[in-house]
């Protein structure tokens, strides 16, 4: 990037002159000429290469939309301006209006020059289409007119042309629709009140670590942070995916061994949301896609389309574990199955959800309509939780008969009343206590309360509308 004189401007004029006589020489068809209306000597840096193969993406587009053909195209980066030029199958003044439709379809679309030449090597103007000419950078009269003159100072012109290129920046990292950033967010921000609701029996929160002595509750939000990139690509790729549900896992299995990595850096190789970043990931994925299709979507097309991307998930990875030795060390999950035929996580989201679908998101919804506050209504929906849920943490660790323990626990304190009630309160602290002697993590319960305020959130009650 360097400054250039009036010579170098007149060259790079030149070049592409030269080339567009030979484009319609080889080719016989219009010439549409991008070029970057820059004022100051500054005629080509990163900045503005990026900008005119954004304008040469988009013409493209429409180029394809219109069914139109483009013959050739070349692109030039000269010092005095860098330009595409495209041989185009099409009536001149057609295309000429889809330069003008480029050139206003944002603000910094200002700083385009789209130029059509027919066949013979004539310009057609926006006078052919009965259109003014363009504006001026500062003001709302004619550019020309401003130019001729000398109206506006020349710094200025070039804080307006910064500010334009300013926001086409701005843009260009906004590379995916609003509802794909609204599922990420909602993602982490479902993380992030798991951790945080209090008391949660055995599980980290912020009163205590409850059961663990290698995490806290600081440590849980590093790992929800170290996992939001994760969460936005799990959405991106389920906004994206035209094939079929289980054609998507792969594909979130990738991002998720990425995500995994990070989170693993972010906590020193303690292991605090391994389990729910699958679930979550395919969840955030799951609720893009319905968004994208459905625009509104409520609770159970969520579950549906999960279920969806892991049909056949147990049937893939566990019934082979009955017929074939495993050649390596079986994960906690695949010892569980083949010792008590328990499906795990697997299971539940093969099924659609089913716990959180059916008892789980009923009972926070009630718990909220009852007047509970976030924080307390999460944690009645944990404890009706721990009353069903295959808790593969526990029953790794303690046995079945730990984990029908934990249940009838759960089940007893939630007929009572739960978070309802003082004395259910009261019990819940109890459990919790009884818990961390014990060691008893409901993990499991846990993952499956972030999933059910995420979906609470993406419902059609309360989701964000694609664009």
């Amino acid at each position: 990037m360097h400054e250039v004189d009036l010579k170098a401007v007149l060259a790079a004029k030149e070049q592409r002159s030269a080339i567009r006589d030979g484009l319609i020489a080889a080719w016989g068809l219009p010439v549409v000429s991008i070029t970057l209306n820059m004022p100051g000597r500054i005629k080509n840096s990163p900045p503005l290469r990026q900008l005119l193969r954004h304008a040469a993406a988009l013409f493209r587009e429409q180029a394809e939309r219109e069914g139109l053909t483009i013959a050739e195209e070349r692109m030039i980066y000269a010092d005095g301006g860098p330009a595409a030029l495209f041989a185009v199958d099409g009536a001149p003044v057609r295309l000429k209006r889809l330069g003008v439709e480029l050139e206003t379809r944002s603000s910094y679309a200002r700083l385009l020059d789209i130029d059509v030449f027919d066949a013979a090597g004539l310009q057609i103007s926006r006078s052919h289409l009965a259109l003014p000419g363009r504006k001026c950078f500062v003001c709302e009269e004619e550019a020309l007119a401003c130019r001729r003159s000398g109206r506006h100072d020349q710094r200025e012109i070039l804080r307006q042309a910064g500010s334009w290129l300013a926001s086409f920046a701005a843009e260009a990292t906004n590379c995916w629709p609003e509802a794909v950033w609204e599922v990420g967010a909602r993602a982490v921000e479902a993380m992030l009140m798991e951790a945080a609701c209090t008391p949660a029996p055995g599980l980290v929160d912020r009163r205590n670590a409850g059961a663990h002595q290698d995490m806290d509750y600081f440590l849980f939000l590093k790992s929800s942070s170290a996992l939001a990139g994760t969460m936005f690509r799990c959405a991106a790729a389920g906004w994206s995916h035209d094939g079929s549900g289980p054609a998507l896992l792969p594909v979130l299995r990738r991002i998720g061994a990425d995500g995994e990595a990070k989170m693993f850096r972010a906590t020193a190789a303690v292991n605090t949301q391994k389990g729910l970043l699958f679930l979550q990931g395919v969840l955030a994925a799951a609720a893009a896609g319905v968004l994208r299709d459905s625009r509104r979507p409520a609770a159970s097309s969520v579950c549906q389309r999960v279920a969806a991307i892991c049909q056949g998930l147990v049937e893939r990875e566990l019934e082979p574990l009955r017929r074939m030795p495993l050649s390596r060390k079986a994960t906690a999950g695949e010892k569980l199955f083949l010792e008590y035929g328990v499906t795990g996580i697997r299971g539940e989201m093969e099924a659609g959800l089913p716990n959180i679908a059916n008892l789980a998101l009923p009972c926070f919804r009630d718990a909220l309509s009852a007047g509970l506050s976030l924080n307390d209504a999460l944690v009645q929906a944990l404890l009706a939780l721990m009353t069903v849920a295959e808790d593969t943490t526990v029953l790794n660790r303690h046995g079945p008969d730990v984990l029908r323990e934990v249940q009838a626990l759960a089940g007893s304190i939630l007929s009572g009343g739960g978070m309802l009630t003082e004395s259910g309160r009261r019990e819940i602290a109890g459990l919790d206590q009884l818990f961390i002697a014990r060691r008893i993590s409901p993990g499991g319960a846990a993952d499956l309360l972030a999933a059910t305020y995420f979906i609470h959130l993406i419902d059609s009650e309360a989701g964000p509308a694609a664009d």
